[in-house]
């Protein structure tokens, strides 16, 4: 029962990270290396801030919005300018970034292992079995409430629908008077910003260290691909799915072949359902967004 506790809470926060990779993806259309660097800036600045305060709540929300800051700032001095060179060179541009950031964190905060200053917490008890703690049931809550809201802010929201209309049809919607620079930045504060707290609940759980960005973009695009490219409902679902898995897969295996679970989903799902969980399961697909432009 703890395995499948603890599945939801890592899948939790892949889903956080994940739902931040698919939106950057959708709206730019590219494959968003360095987002797995937001996790590692996020993880960090909250570290430094929360020290500074005195306080980890005010730090971690000092962290998710500066990062969310730096994901526009790099959005609109790296990415937007070389953005009709096409999605190879945006790949590799991300790649490169991806080194400058982890090159400025290791240079600012060295290579040694850190943990947040956290008070340590007895797991919560149900039927006399320690289960959860507060922390992990915080960030089940978290990202619960980031996944109801980033649904209703798209399905529902005039700002929500403007983002979906420039994802589909960039052309179309400056036609229509959309302003898509100012959309895209919308997507990646956010995208950024739940980055950040992905990379922030890492370090509630465990430790934070240097490679932590590397390893997490790997576990995101598995979460991608098993979810169905440009489903970010299904990425939601399959982010569940490999955390479950992962934790799950420890009865059977070594528990260094963790992260290897997640991998192998990857090779498996390309080879029998490249499209993901969308094609399965339609209603992960999500809606069609031409009612949308319509209606603007």
């Amino acid at each position: 029962m703890e395995n499948f506790v603890f599945g939801i809470v890592t899948g939790s926060i892949i889903l956080l990270g994940a739902v931040g990779f698919s939106m950057t993806l959708n709206s730019d259309h590219f494959v968003n290396v360095a987002h797995g660097q937001m996790l590692l800036l996020g993880a960090y600045l909250a570290l430094y801030f929360s020290k500074l305060t005195g306080n980890f709540a005010l730090g971690a929300i000092i962290s998710v919005i500066m990062t969310g800051a730096l994901g526009m700032l790099f959005y609109a001095a790296v990415y937007r300018p070389i953005k009709t060179k096409g999605p190879l060179i945006l790949l590799f541009t991300s790649v490169g970034l991806s080194y400058f950031i982890w090159g400025i964190v290791g240079a600012v905060s060295g290579s040694q292992t850190q943990a947040y200053e956290i008070p340590a917490v007895r797991a919560i008890r149900v039927f006399g079995t320690p289960l959860i703690t507060s922390y992990e049931l915080t960030i089940i809550l978290v990202a619960v409430i980031f996944a109801v809201s980033l649904h209703l802010f798209f399905a529902k929201t005039r700002q929500g629908k403007l983002i979906r209309a420039v994802a589909d049809n960039h052309d179309l919607a400056r036609i229509r008077g959309i302003n898509p620079l100012r959309r895209a930045l919308y997507v990646w504060f956010i995208a950024s910003g739940m980055a950040a707290m992905s990379g922030i609940f890492l370090g509630m759980i465990s430790s934070i260290d240097l490679e932590l960005g590397w390893k997490q973009i790997l576990i995101i695009l598995s979460a991608t691909v098993l979810g169905g490219l440009g489903s970010t409902y299904g990425v939601m679902f399959a982010a569940i799915l490999i955390g479950l898995s992962m934790e799950l897969g420890i009865l059977i295996l070594p528990s260094h072949y963790r992260s290897a679970i997640a991998f192998a989903i990857i090779i498996i799902v390309l080879l029998v359902r490249p499209e993901g969980l969308k094609s399965v399961v339609p209603a992960l697909r999500g809606r069609p967004v031409e009612s949308d432009m319509e209606s603007l």
